[in-house]
C-alpha cells in the first residue's frame, strides 16, 4: 500500500512540531489499546482526514468510517476484498482491491469504476484528484485513470507491486516484490538498484523528494533527494505499513503484530508495543491520536 501525509494532516503536524513541545504523542506515554470494531474480518488500510473523519477498508469489500464517536460499516460486500484507499476531499475517495476492482466515492455513495483493462489484484494506489489516480498490483500491473479513460502503464515485470506514488507523468516511484524499485522519468519506468534484497510491501511519502519503503526481513529503505539508504527494525519481521511525521519521527507495523518507532536523531528503530494479531496499517490523522488496523477486525487506538 502507499501512504503520504494528507495536506490537512501535514499542516497540523508541522504546526505542533514548531511549538517546541514535541509533535504528537510520546512513544512511551501510552500503550495502544483495542477499540470497538464493527467487523471480524481483516482490515487492510486506513486513511485519516481528521480526528473525527477516518476511513478504512478490507476483506469482503468492507469500507468502514470513524466519525469521532464510533466505527461503523459504511458499506459491505462492494468487492471481493479491498487493499488500499485514499481520499482527495472529505466527500471524494477511491478504493482498490481484488480482481482489478476500483471503487470511487462521490456525493456520499460508493460505486464501481468500469472499463478497467486488467483483472489482476490491485494492492496500492495514489489518487491525485477526483478524476486522476494510479494503481499497482499483482504481476507488475500499473494502471492510470485519467478523466474517465484507463491507460495500462505496466512496466513489463512479473513481480507483485505494493507501493506507488506519481507526482507527474514524468516523476514517480514504484516498489514491489523481489527488491523492485522503479523510478518514472520522461514517461517510462526504469529499474533502480535496491540497497536490500527483500520484498517491498509498503511505501510512505513525506514529500516529493522523500519517502520510505517497508520490506520483508525488517528493512526500511529511506529515499531522500534521489538517494537510497537502508535501516532495519530490531527483528527480521515483514513491515506492512509505515507512517512518518514532518519532524522525521516514524512508525512501522508488522505482520508479526509489533509496532516500532524510529528516531531520526539516532537513525534507529526500537520496539514500541505489540499485539497478538497481524497488523496492516497505521495512521495519525492530525498528529496526536493514532489508529492501527489488522487481522480479524483489529482496530487499535493511541
Amino acid at each position: 500500500m502507499t501512504k503520504h501525509i494528507p495536506k490537512l494532516a501535514a499542516i497540523v503536524i508541522l504546526t505542533v512540531s514548531c511549538g517546541g513541545g514535541g509533535s504528537g504523542p510520546s512513544e512511551g506515554s501510552m500503550p495502544w489499546r483495542p477499540a470497538h470494531s464493527p467487523t471480524a474480518k481483516d482490515i487492510h488500510a486506513l486513511w485519516g482526514l481528521a480526528e473525527d473523519d477516518v476511513w478504512a477498508c478490507g476483506e469482503s469489500g468492507n469500507i468502514l468510517h470513524y466519525d469521532g464517536n464510533e466505527w461503523r460499516l459504511d458499506i459491505t460486500s462492494l468487492a471481493p476484498d479491498f487493499y488500499d484507499l485514499q481520499f482527495v476531499s472529505p466527500q471524494e475517495g477511491w478504493a482498490c482491491g481484488a480482481d482489478g476492482w476500483v471503487a470511487r466515492r462521490s456525493g456520499g455513495d460508493w460505486s464501481r469504476v468500469s472499463g478497467i483493462p486488467r483483472t489482476n489484484t490491485l494492492r496500492a494506489m495514489h489518487a491525485r484528484s477526483t478524476t486522476s489516480a494510479w494503481f499497482c498490483g499483482d504481476n507488475g500491473t500499473v494502471l492510470h485513470y485519467e478523466n474517465g479513460q484507463w491507460i495500462d502503464e505496466s512496466p513489463g515485470i512479473s513481480e507483485d507491486l505494493h507501493g506507488i506514488r506519481v507526482y507527474s507523468l514524468d516523476k514517480g516511484w514504484l516498489v514491489g516484490d523481489g527488491g523492485r524499485i522503479l523510478k518514472r522519468t520522461n514517461g517510462t519506468w526504469s529499474q533502480v538498484t535496491s540497497p536490500v534484497a527483500a520484498d517491498f510491501r509498503c511505501a510512505f511519502f513525506v514529500n516529493e523528494n522523500e519517502g520510505w519503503f517497508g520490506a520483508s526481513d525488517g528493512y526500511a529503505v529511506h529515499l531522500k533527494s534521489g538517494g537510497l539508504t537502508k535501516t532495519r527494525i530490531p527483528n527480521a519481521e515483514t513491515i506492512t505499513a509505515l507512517f512518518f511525521r514532518q519532524d522525521g519521527r516514524g512508525y512501522a507495523v508488522t505482520k508479526a503484530g509489533n509496532i516500532y518507532a524510529y528516531s531520526p536523531d539516532t537513525n534507529t528503530w526500537r520496539l514500541w508495543d505489540g499485539y497478538n494479531k497481524q497488523l496492516y496499517d497505521i495512521t495519525f490523522p492530525t498528529g496526536e491520536h493514532g489508529w492501527i488496523v489488522g487481522a480479524g477486525g483489529t482496530i487499535l487506538r493511541h
